[in-house]
């Protein structure tokens, strides 16, 4: 026995049903593209706020030792290391960063050193680039060891 449905039936048609998927995905693919966008300004974010947490501490350590402390970068192999005195005997912080993030140390070298009264030993600039698009400028400063960041 075969039964019949009226044509006002409640239902969709697979046409109807094809629009929706569609228009779903449509705006599901848009959002996950600004995600990545969204991605590398976080990962700029956190480097950024890392790195400055970690000059302080070395400036702050050279304070209360009366020692100078060596930041050396090296950008090759995306790491960074705080070293206590002049010969580096005592490593202090060791950091790898995300291969995304690239250091341009520009003037000041790829050496910094606080005196060991929390001065530094010249002046200048390092570029934070992410995706080869610079997000941040530390600028550091002659006198009582300052620097500021500039968020490009």
């Amino acid at each position: 026995m075969v039964v019949y449905r009226p044509l006002d039936s409640k239902g969709y048609s697979l046409l109807e049903s094809m629009m929706v998927l569609s228009l779903i995905s449509i705006i599901l693919s848009v959002t996950v593209l600004n995600l990545n966008a969204t991605n590398k300004n976080k990962i700029a974010e956190q480097f950024s706020d890392q790195l400055s947490n970690d000059l302080l501490f070395a400036q702050q350590y050279a304070l209360s030792t009366k020692t100078s402390v060596s930041i050396i970068f090296t950008p090759q192999k995306n790491i960074y290391r705080i070293h206590q005195g002049t010969f580096h005997i005592n490593e202090m912080v060791y950091r790898e960063y995300h291969r995304d993030v690239r250091i341009d140390t520009r003037t000041m070298g790829e050496r910094l050193i606080y005196n060991g009264n929390g001065s530094i030993n010249k002046a200048g600039a390092i570029g934070i680039y992410v995706d080869e698009i610079e997000n941040y400028r530390y600028v550091f400063t002659l006198g009582k060891g300052r620097f500021y960041v500039e968020k490009l």
